[in-house]
């Protein structure tokens, strides 16, 4: 018996323990009791926290909804009618909707009158107008006393908004807010009327924690008018005010271009009749009287002059453009003059290659075309009889990659591109094709189909800008093209041809376009056009700086 009653024990340990003492089961209530009350506390504050977890959700969605992305339009036009236009296009955000909105000028007798009128203007005046990127409706306009010199939007340090635009009009320099068109300074500035662009951007040089910049003006040179440079002249971005100045007494001088070495260290590069120089930013400075932490390049400053702070770059008596070449850890400078273009590289101040070419017709335009991580360049060349050979040359050798010939107008907008996720560019370029003489064409160009062209046939206009550009981070790849009477032309306005500002997507133009072969007597098939524009409809565009 003892021992069938110690197995059962052994068995049922907590009922053993019970029948012992009676004190254990007195415990175990108490345990259990406690137990249940605890875990009822729980299961309330869970669904209190859960009941108040969906209470946040629900208020916040009605207080605080999800931001609507833009919806916009792939095609629109904006029709000025009896009006003249400028070669002037630029983009900014200008009502922070996250999309790109465009910025053109024009000069209009009937339609700005009271426009004018409001701002005790002459008739014509000048109208700077931003249109929304999405819809192409009038997000503000800003008249401006005619005549019409030259304008730059983007300018960092202007007034205390940051980026505005700049616009030489007049004998004025007018700052305009990018966001309203609100006048934030305007300066009377008569030497500005002979000044080309670009602007020269420059640190806070008066200590008023914003940007300042600087301008250089050229004045003709009797009796033969060629312009030449008089003074650099520095102005406070925040208020316009004329903070220094230094005399530019280099003879010969028709262009200029501001650069930064890898290092940063800015420069102000000058075309010259007998070739290419450089000066130190921070020696145009000191000259004027201004200080500066600007750096200086050691390996530029041992080539340079002791008396004029002059680097000698290039020589050349034939130079024509520069051209600044991005992309790399040092930036190139692409140097074109009458008969060749070549590679200098900055870093070692020596040639890479030279390309020789016949008379180019615009400015080189960049893009990713063999996807060896160097831009490659596209150029264009006139070859006579209305002919123009468009040709691809590579970034890294200067060997021609492609080219084709086609029929062009004067003046023909110059080529642009658009860079993919897949590392190449799209380029996109305008001319006639052999069998189209009567209407103007834009040619879409996809390197991985590269001998053949996606033809869109245009009815005639007298295109004054064009540009190709992403309007938002990573998608809504589109064209601007700007046509009309030139303003610098037609001082009255007589004109019956409207200003058309019109924005295209790219996609769109894919099924509107026909296909034409690089080769003039190349064959197309059905299944290679189909192929081919399967290929331009998979794209995806990347906004990285090319």
């Amino acid at each position: 018996m003892a021992d069938e009653s110690g197995r059962r024990f052994e068995a049922e340990p907590l009922k053993g323990g019970e029948a012992e003492g009676g004190v254990s089961k007195e415990k175990s209530c108490a345990g259990k009791l406690g137990l249940s009350h605890l875990t009822g506390w729980r299961t309330a504050a869970f669904l209190l926290s859960l009941f108040l977890c969906l209470l946040v959700v629900f208020a916040f969605s009605f207080i605080l909804p999800c931001p609507v992305r833009p919806q916009y339009m792939p095609t629109w036009n904006r029709t000025i009618p009896t009006a003249a236009t400028y070669n002037f296009l630029s983009v900014e955000d200008a009502n922070e909707d996250k999309v790109l909105d465009v910025f053109f000028m024009y000069k209009d007798a009937d339609a700005s009158r009271n426009t004018c009128l409001s701002e005790d203007l002459s008739i014509p005046c000048m109208v700077l107008t931003a249109v929304d990127g999405t819809d192409g409706k009038t997000l503000w306009k800003r008249p401006l006393a005619a005549e019409f010199y030259w304008v730059e939007c983007g300018v960092k340090g202007l007034g205390h908004k940051g980026t505005g635009c700049l616009v030489a009009h007049a004998g004025n320099l007018t700052a305009v807010d990018k966001q309203s068109g609100v006048i934030m300074w305007q300066q009377s500035q008569s030497t500005m009327m002979n000044v080309t662009l670009p602007l020269i951007s420059v640190t806070d040089l008066n200590a008023d924690g914003v940007e300042d910049f600087a301008i250089l003006s050229y004045y003709p040179e009797a009796p033969s008018f060629t312009p030449i440079p008089t003074e650099l002249v520095f102005f406070s971005g925040k208020t316009g005010d004329q903070i220094g100045r230094v005399d530019v007494d280099m003879m010969g001088v028709f262009g200029h271009l501001p650069f930064k070495t890898a290092s940063g260290a800015p420069y102000l590069l000058l075309l010259n009749d007998s070739g290419l120089y450089a000066v130190s930013l921070q020696y145009l400075v000191a000259q004027a009287g201004l200080k500066s932490a600007l750096k200086k390049e050691k390996s530029w400053e041992e080539k340079s002059d002791s008396q004029t702070g002059l680097i000698s770059l290039y020589q050349s008596d034939s130079l024509k453009r520069v051209s600044v070449v991005h992309g790399s850890s040092s930036p190139s400078l692409l140097v074109q003059t009458d008969s060749s273009v070549s590679l200098l590289l900055t870093d070692q101040l020596k040639i890479a290659w030279t390309t020789n070419t016949s008379a180019l017709l615009s400015a080189p335009t960049f893009g990713q075309f063999n996807r060896d991580g160097i831009l490659d360049i596209m150029i264009e060349e006139d070859v006579g009889n209305d002919t123009k050979r468009v040709m691809v040359l590579s970034g890294d050798s200067g060997d021609v990659l492609w080219k084709v010939n086609l029929l062009f107008w004067t003046p023909s907008p110059r080529p642009a591109s658009v860079l993919t996720l897949n590392t190449y560019s799209v380029f996109m370029l305008w001319g006639q094709s052999h069998g189209n003489q009567t209407m103007q064409s834009s040619f879409l160009l996809h390197p991985r189909y590269s001998q053949t062209l996606l033809e869109r046939r245009n009815p005639t206009q007298n295109i004054l800008s064009f540009k190709a550009t992403l309007l938002e981070r990573g998608r809504h790849a589109c064209y601007l093209v700007l046509s009309g009477p030139d303003g610098r032309q037609h001082t009255e306005l007589g004109e019956t041809e409207p200003v058309i500002l019109t924005k295209r997507k790219i996609k769109d133009d894919v099924s509107e376009s026909g296909i034409l072969g690089v080769e003039a007597n190349e064959p197309i098939s059905e299944d290679t056009e189909k192929s081919v524009k399967e290929g331009f409809y998979r794209l995806r565009f990347s906004d990285a700086p090319l």
